[in-house]
């Protein structure tokens, strides 16, 4: 985007998207934190507790998806539970203050394409909503929007244009 009083004009839009989508991450993570999810036991029970896992209540995950979860996650919980933690807190923090946000905002596209894939076929999920989550972190990403009310720009002003230009 470049930085004609359009494109700046665009990329304070496209902010108030990030902050949104910061907001969400770090109330969903708060949620997460409280319900005990970022334990080995709560990671499993996500996945297969049989009155609410994803797994096992309503169907779930896009087919062959399912296998990858269960060689991956469910085989080292615990390790996952803090990496799950530690990641969706930053993402959100990222997020919301604009900082690194092509990266921060590429992990947050990652994490939302893996909750589409994960609830794919849920039954108690409108699948939508994912995809959407994912389009909006892809936009944040591209677009570069740490550059308006955030870190990003404070970067940029101080060092220019990153190398390698992914950065900021």
């Amino acid at each position: 985007m470049n930085d004609s009083k359009e494109g700046r004009r665009l990329r304070r839009i496209i902010a108030i998207l990030r902050i949104t989508l910061g907001v969400i991450i770090l109330a969903t993570w708060l949620d997460n934190f409280q319900k005990g999810i970022y334990t080995a036991q709560g990671i499993t029970d996500l996945f297969t507790h049989p009155e609410w896992g994803i797994f096992t209540h309503g169907g779930g995950a896009l087919p062959g998806y399912q296998p990858i979860i269960e060689n991956t996650v469910l085989r080292a919980p615990g390790v996952f539970a803090v990496f799950q933690m530690v990641a969706e807190l930053l993402m959100g923090l990222g997020l919301l203050v604009g900082g690194l946000t092509p990266i921060v905002g590429a992990g947050a596209t990652f994490f939302f394409f893996n909750l589409f894939l994960s609830y794919f076929g849920h039954t108690e999920e409108w699948i939508w909503t994912y995809v959407l989550l994912t389009v909006a972190a892809l936009v944040v990403t591209l677009a570069r929007s740490g550059r308006a009310f955030g870190l990003d720009a404070i970067l940029f002003r101080l060092r220019g244009r990153p190398n390698p230009g992914f950065l900021w």
